[in-house]
């Protein structure tokens, strides 16, 4: 079995079924194996699907269609519920932090560099924004937090940021770190 040809398979019977999941017996007889031989697959490669059950509801209840597939991945390193992916991102991210940008009504107010979570659904707060940068970059003395007013009509408030402007950019810069400013512009 191939998992190109299972990613392919998957993505068409999700689009044609105008659903997020894939039955694996439908994916089975559209790839012309038996069932039981893709859930081995699936069961020797679980790394490279997220898999859950369908069920279906009607007026005498709920009642289950089988397993389902809902994202194939062609390695490990492509799926975000696995070390392999966390360890990419880390290696990716390491010398490099996100910007994102206060928009109030339309308009952005000013750009900074938000602490992830840990727990968010890709563990940002693992890889991207950590404590751990934030901590280093403030002993470098090139961060600091500060408080920073946005709004208006009302509404203003004061907040306690890392903010990002060209100093900052400049400093990071001089220490050998990045940012994805330029890339979210685009």
């Amino acid at each position: 079995m191939n998992i190109y040809e299972i990613i392919r398979i998957v993505n068409l019977l999700q689009k044609v079924n105008c659903k997020p999941l894939a039955l694996v017996s439908e994916v089975a007889r559209e790839m012309g194996v038996k069932k039981t031989a893709l859930m081995q697959f699936i069961e020797d490669n679980p790394k490279l699907f997220r898999t859950e059950e369908m069920v279906s509801r009607s007026r005498r209840g709920t009642t289950t269609a089988g397993l389902a597939i809902r994202d194939t991945y062609p390695t490990a390193g492509d799926n975000p519920a696995t070390d392999e992916w966390l360890e990419l991102r880390r290696k990716e991210w390491e010398k490099k932090l996100h910007v994102a940008a206060y928009d109030y009504y339309g308009h952005i107010e000013y750009h900074y560099f938000p602490e992830d979570n840990p727990k968010d659904s890709l563990r940002t707060g693992l890889w991207r924004n950590t404590p751990e940068k934030f901590r280093e970059l403030e002993e470098a003395g090139i961060l600091k937090k500060q408080d920073i007013g946005s709004g208006g009509f009302g509404d203003y408030s004061v907040m306690e940021r890392y903010v990002y402007n060209d100093a900052t950019a400049e400093a990071l810069a001089t220490h050998g770190w990045t940012t994805d400013y330029e890339e979210n512009r685009r």
